[in-house]
């Protein structure tokens, strides 16, 4: 594959059990242009970067370069990732790192090459050449990945969320060094949720849907505006149903409260906000934004400190004991060596599934595991059957009911419908509707408005730690309008 190679998509199929994550998706890639995707959860932008990747293979379709099949051997040689979650070894340096799959046959440790070391340099890595990586910060480890990509005698370069936790210097550094690759007549692809930087530092953007490319904008066409409409142009949502809208407008009081709220790396700073009693409120932000850490920050999985108070407790005692936090990733919920029945329990304490003496009750925990079931409307054969042989829907199911059968007062969640189809996802936002009209209140941390058009009743949008004023969804007739208004908003708080 020489550098002025162009490669061409046709057909491209994968599924996951019941799931289509791609859907005959046809796509060309030129030589010397930055091309961007964008698409929401689940539309199969990461099903496609681990194809071109070589980390999957496709159950249908074609790749082509310059006529000839593009092979997992080409993929192994010629692809470049510089994925969201570092992907590095923690036991090695910094320099270490990079020369991994470039160290030959000597029998000696491998000097670091002077083009490493300017690479590095180039990177802000200097200081950290020598260090052990698990002693770096996320940001240099992101920065380690970047410049082992940059490294490699690559042709396609796939950068999957790579300044999520970048500052602003370190991202600017980082597109100078794509925008370099892109010359050089490289493939270069950048998968964000960032509109600002698509239409900053792309050639053109295609919109991924359903697992399909649903449109395509360049030139003048491609604004924040435009990206953010393609988003939700295919969402057909109802306007917010009568029970949202008296859930709304009711008086409530504040079961959440924070002020001063500041994180331990300063995410956010002095932050002061509420959620009423029976509210479902979306914090909306992009990778690095502020809103994933400070909705940890509610579970106390990120440090934070300043007042804070969760119905009638104060500090992290009320953490601990009236929270309920369910992450974006379905693994650090759920046991896989464990069955259905057995995952809905793992919460629970003593006195719910054990006798004084602290010997489990099999009798007393299977009639809870299937209530929990037949509550949440999990769709399981049984309750010894194995979780990962649900749908991806239904395990997320499962994640909510068993932090829901905790009885927290305040629900926490990062993407709550991630990866799931239409119908699991209404089912999702029943339940929380549920939860909250009990009195309670939902607090999830968002990227995609259509699903805080459809769930929440007032959004927050977060940029670079600052809080925007509140909206409220039921004061926008349409997804698209609401889309118009958060854009506008994230605007803002990156100029602020």
């Amino acid at each position: 594959m020489t550098a002025a190679a162009r490669m061409e998509i046709r057909g491209l199929r994968k599924s996951y059990g019941n799931t289509r994550a791609l859907d005959g998706l046809d796509l060309d890639l030129a030589p010397g242009e930055v091309l961007g995707i964008a698409g929401p959860n689940g539309a199969g932008k990461s099903t496609l970067v681990r194809i071109l990747a070589g980390e999957e293979r496709q159950d249908a379709g074609e790749l082509h370069v310059q006529g000839k099949a593009f092979a997992l051997a080409d993929a192994a040689r010629m692809v470049a990732v510089v994925h969201q979650e570092p992907q590095l070894f923690p036991n090695l340096t910094v320099a270490e790192n990079l020369l991994v799959g470039r160290e030959g046959v000597r029998m000696l440790r491998p000097a670091t090459p002077a083009s490493d070391r300017a690479l590095m340099a180039a990177l802000g890595l200097g200081p950290y050449i020598a260090r052990p990586l698990a002693a770096c910060t996320l940001a240099v480890q992101q920065r380690t990945e970047i410049a082992r990509a940059l490294a490699r005698d690559a042709r396609v370069f796939l950068f999957d969320e790579p300044n999520s936790a970048l500052t602003d210097e370190e991202s600017d550094e980082l597109f100078r060094e794509i925008h370099k690759l892109a010359d050089a007549g490289n493939i270069v692809i950048l998968v964000t949720h960032r509109l600002g930087d698509l239409v900053e530092h792309t050639d053109r953007v295609v919109v991924v849907r359903d697992g399909r490319i649903a449109a395509e904008l360049r030139g003048e066409g491609l604004t924040e505006e435009a990206i953010a409409k393609m988003l939700v142009l295919t969402e057909h949502r109802a306007a917010p149903d009568a029970a949202r809208i008296a859930r709304e407008t009711r008086q409530h009081s504040a079961l959440l409260r924070v002020s001063g709220w500041t994180h331990r790396h300063r995410a956010f700073a002095n932050v002061a906000l509420h959620a009423m009693r029976g509210e479902i409120l979306a914090l909306m932000g992009v990778e690095g934004s502020g809103a994933r850490e400070l909705l940890r920050s509610f579970a106390g999985v990120e440090t934070a400190d300043g007042e804070i108070a969760i119905a009638d407790a104060t500090g992290r005692a009320a953490i601990g004991r009236l929270t309920a936090y369910v992450p974006a990733t379905r693994q650090f919920s759920l046991y896989s060596n464990l069955s259905v029945g057995e995952n809905v329990l793992v919460r629970l304490g003593r006195p719910d599934i054990a006798d004084a003496f602290g010997t489990l009750r099999p009798k007393r925990m299977r009639s809870l595991a299937a209530d929990i079931v037949r509550r949440f409307q999990v769709k399981t054969r049984t309750l010894t059957q194995g979780i990962r042989s649900l749908s991806g829907g239904n395990q997320q199911k499962v994640a909510i009911a068993q932090a829901l059968a905790f009885r927290p007062r305040l629900l926490l969640l990062e993407e709550p419908t991630r990866g799931v189809d239409i119908g699991a996802r209404r089912e999702i936002y029943r339940l929380l509707a549920d939860f909250a009209a009990d009195g309670n209140a939902v607090v999830m941390y968002c990227t995609e408005v259509p699903e805080m058009f459809e769930a929440a009743d007032r959004v927050i949008v977060i940029s670079d730690g600052r809080l925007s004023a509140p909206l409220t969804v039921v004061d926008h007739p349409h997804v698209e309008a609401l889309a118009t208004e958060v854009t506008r908003l994230e605007r803002h708080g990156r100029a602020g």
